[in-house]
This record gives C-alpha cells, structure tokens and sequence, in this order.
C-alpha cells in the first residue's frame, strides 16, 4: 500500500512533524564559515550507477533534487533487511524477495520530495525512521499499571511518553486519537515524562494524572490538561480534578502527600533509559517511531509491522 501524498501537501516543513520539548532551551553552535570555492566530494559528482527504473520516474521533482533522488535510491537499503538498494532491487525485480518493501520506500521518498521537503530532511526521515526506526533494536515496556485505549490482545502497541504542558505533545494528542480511533488492532499507552523537576508543574500534573487513572478518569482528565496548558499550575490543579469529574477530596490528598510521586518518577526514569530526551516520544511495538507525526505516517508503520519477516 502507498501511502498518501494529500499528507505530505499539509506539511509546512518537515521539521514541524518532529518538533520537541525539552526540558531547557539549546542554543544551536554557529555555523562554521563556509571556504571559498570548495571542492565538492568525490562521490558528488559520480552520478548514480543506477538511473532507469521501469514504473519510476524523477521527472516530476525539480531538477535540482533529481540527483540526489537517485543518489539516495541507490544508497538506500530496504526496511525488510534485504541486502539490495532500493535501485538494485526494483531494477531487477526477478532477482528481488523484497519488491513491495522497496515500492513503499520509493514512493514515500518521491511524495517527501514533491512535497518540497530538502534533501537533507528526507535522509533524516530515512534515518530515524528506518536505521534507527524500525530496524532498532526492541525496547520492553511493561504497561501494567498505565493509562491505555484499545484492547490487551492488540497486535500493535504504541507507547507515547509525554508532558502534559508540552506544546508538541498536545499536538500529538488528536493524531494519536485518529490513529486509535480508525483501527481494531491497536492499543495506546500512556507513560509520564515531565520535563523539569520533581516539584515543577509538569511533574504534579502527572501525579494528579495517575490518581485521574486509578478513579477511572485519565482520559478525561488529559483532554482538559492538554487544552489548559497555560494554566497548569499547583493552584489549579484541583479545578481541573473537578472538572474532569474526579473525587477532589482524594486528588487533593493525593497530591498533598505526593502518593504518585514515586510512580511518576519511575515513568520518567523508565524513559531516560530508553534514550529519551525530549516530548512526545513514540515507540511502536517496541521500537522508536522516527516518521514524520502524522496519522498516515503512523498508519504507514503499523502496515509495515504487519508485513515483518514476511516481505515479499
């Protein structure tokens, strides 16, 4: 299956799609002065040993990128682990076990360029999606104890660690909600990553988030933490336990004694050791999801995870 290129026309950058929060603001290095005329790499300028591929055609990308799109089709490897590039393999598609594998890269790689995206943009989308993606090494989560939607037995996972006064992460929300909310075969679960310390907003909201889960009322309680970030302060707190329809004299006591301090710190912890550094992060099945945020994107994945050891 392809995926869809009315997704790729939505994205202004595709940076926006993988933007963080952290828990401090980086300065980027400045850059280094360029040297004048300097003399392009060996591999710059050695076009591409294959440029002709029946049924795929550079001709709708500026001409400009045409290169590096062929340049990139015969670097690439496929997703499945097939020891061919994507070039070799749809060029000799006889001598290929991966064909749909490829196809599918191909096709997202041609709709990042058509989308206008640079070619840098569309290696780091190859990279964190792919290399350091879906051919990353398995990551275990134990979700008991945790906020989820979907059922148990799903085939799919989705494990998002999250900040509740996280800009991005609200962002992520509704994507993950489409997501959800369009399959049968997929279960969603919630882990605490507060940014800042222990005593810091983002951390109590987490702990009233935990007490919201255990009277049955997480989901409701997110939507309304999501929505106020601005608002999100010790003060507040139990007007959104109210509103969110929770027992206020237990939320507070909850919090007052910090009951969920622990748990939400082991949520954390959890994450730092999983390489986490900033919010939302998303593993799916184990792995970390370096696509572009979106619903295709994500449904892009899950399709793929289908197809695991059994490309074709």
């Amino acid at each position: 299956m392809r995926t869809h290129p009315a997704l790729f026309v939505l994205l202004t950058a595709l940076a926006a799609t993988g933007a963080t929060c952290r828990g401090k603001t980086e300065t980027a290095p400045s850059p280094k002065p360029l040297e004048e005329n300097p003399a392009p790499p060996e591999a710059a300028v050695q076009a591409p040993a294959i440029t002709e591929i029946e049924g795929v055609s550079a001709d709708s990308l500026p001409g400009a990128v045409r290169l590096d799109f062929w340049r990139i089709m015969n670097e690439t490897f496929c997703y499945c682990g097939c020891p061919r590039t994507l070039a070799s393999c749809l060029s000799n598609k006889e001598a290929c076990s991966c064909v749909g594998c490829s196809e599918k890269m191909t096709h997202l790689i041609l709709d990042l360029y058509r989308s206008g995206v640079s070619t840098e943009e569309v290696e780091l989308t190859l990279l964190e999606g792919f290399a350091e993606g879906y051919s990353s090494a398995v990551r275990s989560f134990d979700v008991k104890d945790h906020a989820s939607i979907g059922p148990e037995t799903a085939q799919h996972t989705i494990v998002e660690f999250a900040d509740f006064r996280c800009a991005h992460c609200r962002a992520m929300k509704p994507v993950l909600d489409r997501t959800i909310a369009g399959r049968t075969d997929t279960r969603l679960v919630f882990f605490a990553f507060p940014l800042g310390s222990s005593d810091e907003p983002s951390h109590l909201a987490a702990e009233l988030a935990e007490e919201a889960r255990l009277q049955g009322k997480f989901w409701e309680l997110a939507e309304l933490l999501f929505e106020n970030q601005r608002d999100i302060r010790p003060e507040t707190m139990i007007d959104f336990a109210a509103k969110a329809g929770m027992d206020t004299k237990k939320a507070k006591a909850a919090l007052d004694a910090r009951t969920h301090r622990a748990k939400v710190q082991a949520d954390k912890q959890l994450g730092l050791s999983a390489q986490i550094e900033s919010t939302p992060t998303v593993f799916i099945d184990g792995r970390r999801f370096g696509l572009p945020r979106t619903k295709d994107m994500i449904d892009f994945h899950l399709d793929i995870e289908k197809e695991r050891g059994r490309c074709e």
